[in-house]
């Protein structure tokens, strides 16, 4: 038959350890997710109907709350790689910018003297 993925054991161990699991959300590192876990969130959790936090919120407030984290992760994941070359080009463009003003100010000091 067809494989099912059975997450309820390693769900329940998670739970059972509920500050630890609620400090491993708020300390992930979301700025290294790796691309096969975004991937996959992409790909089979997001188009999925059921997974949305209404829907989840029907069986769970905890769920509801695990469903918003990940979609919220999943934003940021696609934002974050469109700013961050950005961010790069910002700042070669202010060092640019640091280095034409102190020659400036260098040409405006001898027009001084």
């Amino acid at each position: 038959g067809k494989m099912v993925e059975d997450y309820w054991g390693p769900g329940k161990a998670l739970l059972n350890d509920s500050k630890g699991f609620l400090d491993s959300l708020k300390t992930y590192d979301k700025d290294n997710i790796k691309p096969a876990v975004m991937k996959r969130i992409r790909e089979k959790y997001k188009p999925m109907e059921e997974f949305t936090p209404d829907r989840v919120a029907k069986a769970s407030s905890a769920a509801e709350g695990i469903c918003k984290w990940i979609l919220a992760l999943e934003v940021y994941d696609r934002v974050a790689k469109v700013v961050a070359p950005k961010k790069e080009k910002l700042k070669l463009a202010e060092a640019e910018y640091a280095e034409a003003m102190k020659s400036l100010q260098a040409k405006q000091a001898e027009l001084q003297e």
